[in-house]
């Protein structure tokens, strides 16, 4: 059964704490409740001292770091992000994503070592991780055992990776959970807890039963389905430090708007409440701003390029390729979004001195003014201010030569699709284009 939050949190500020809390399901909630405990066990001016945060490390080397005393007397808080000892052997979504991630944020040893455990979850060990070596695993064996699909991109990570683990002398992390279960069963040292935040967990896993039983156990997860999809209380949660509500139908317009992306719900609900002057956000400042802010059917993809997510862009593309959306659909979709943003750019160059907005009051008093004579002279209709902030604020993430650059990629993916190149990679080689920094 989950635990309440609200609950464990007033536990923790009574002095109860529990050797292990483990929060998993949607990334997005499962990361702002982790933050939020780990705040409360241990307060901020003791956080360098008392908190230990662990990335791609290995049971083992979790148990040795919550059994190890703290310098200083106090609680001590080991945290794991992401543990891959924990997923199934078939994780769901992009499973090499945490890897690639950590890998180019130049944390080369933690990404090599995710993609390790990765690999081990089928038995494949370092030597095998070269695409380019005999006996390597294929890349139909990478789908039928991990259910990860290998782009060309992730055949030359996957060299790199190798290379770099030679190198280096790096080994697969272990991944058995024994020395770690062992630890807590006999007991941690008094005031030392163990938080793991997880987005996908095993069901056999052994430290998911000792959480239920002696520990806590949060799941944060977020219906698949859009008809199953219920963000009440999401919402509400969002909503708290405004102190504002939804009046009616608000949420529904969000939900379909938004769906599932919870990052983005947080996103919209945040402008939403600045906008509302009053204590209720209404269905009509939804359609107002959330309509106008992007295209209407793609809004998770424009949201993705907007801040040039190119992970979210990614798993974007091949959920909507899974539910049947053809690749030339979302060519356009990437086409119609880049030359929004270059227009944006020009108008941001042009009329804001390159400075985007902070407001939609800032966009009223110096940049509309200008830009309504120039929409009159082509019969165009001037567009919402607030949603033109948003989007001059996502054009300034750009170059013009990058905006431009992406253009001349659709039209290269355009021919690509047309000459019957496979759609997923021709969509994928775009979206890196289109996100990655020139």
């Amino acid at each position: 059964m989950s635990a309440d939050m609200d609950e464990v949190l007033a536990e923790v500020k009574g002095g109860k704490v529990w050797p292990l809390y483990l929060l998993w399901g949607e990334e997005f909630l499962v990361r702002k409740g982790a933050d939020e405990l780990v705040k409360t066990l241990v307060p901020d001016a003791a956080m360098g001292l008392n908190l230990a945060v662990l990335d791609a490390a290995s049971p083992r080397e979790v148990a040795q770091e919550l059994a190890t005393m703290p310098l200083f007397p106090g609680r001590k808080v080991v945290l794991v992000r992401d543990p891959e000892f924990l997923a199934p052997k078939k994780g769901k979504g992009d499973a090499l994503a945490k890897a690639r991630d950590a890998w180019k944020a130049g944390k080369r040893k933690e990404g090599a070592r995710r993609l390790l455990a990765l690999a081990g979850r089928a038995g494949w060990g370092v030597e095998q991780l070269d695409p380019r070596v005999p006996g390597a695993p294929t890349v139909e064996q990478w789908k039928d055992e991990l259910n990860v699909d290998l782009a060309e991109a992730d055949l030359a990570f996957l060299q790199e990776v190798a290379a770099f683990c030679r190198d280096e002398r790096i080994s697969a992390p272990e991944g058995d959970a024994s020395a770690l279960l062992e630890l807590l069963q006999k007991g941690v040292p008094p005031g030392h807890a163990l938080v793991l935040a997880a987005t996908d967990v095993d069901s056999r896993s052994p430290l998911l039963k000792f959480a239920q039983d002696k520990g806590r156990l949060f799941e944060r997860k977020v219906a698949a389905r859009h008809k199953d999809l219920d963000l009440t209380e999401i919402a509400r949660e969002f909503l708290v430090p405004f102190k504002k509500k939804l009046g009616p139908g608000a949420l529904e317009g969000l939900k379909e708007r938004i769906g599932g992306n919870i990052r983005l719900l947080q996103s919209e609900l945040e402008k939403l409440a600045v906008y509302a002057e009053g204590p209720t956000i209404e269905a009509q400042h939804v359609a107002l701003l959330v309509h106008h802010a992007r295209e209407e059917e793609f809004f998770e993809l424009t949201e993705a390029l907007q801040k040039r997510e190119l992970r979210d862009a990614l798993s974007y593309a091949e959920d909507a390729m899974g539910q049947g959306t053809h690749a030339l659909q979302l060519l356009g979709a990437v086409a119609s979004i880049v030359r929004s943003l270059l227009e944006n750019h020009a108008w941001l160059e042009k009329y804001a001195g390159g400075q985007p907005p902070r407001t939609g009051r800032d966009v009223e008093a110096r940049i509309l003014p200008k830009l309504e004579q120039e929409l009159k002279a082509t019969k165009r209709k001037t567009p919402n201010a607030w949603a033109l902030a948003f989007g001059m604020q996502a054009a300034a993430r750009y170059e013009r030569r990058e905006l431009l650059n992406a253009l001349v990629a659709c039209a290269d993916a355009d021919l690509a699709l047309k000459s019957s190149a496979s759609g997923k990679l021709v969509i994928e080689r775009l979206l890196w284009t289109v996100c990655t920094r020139a």
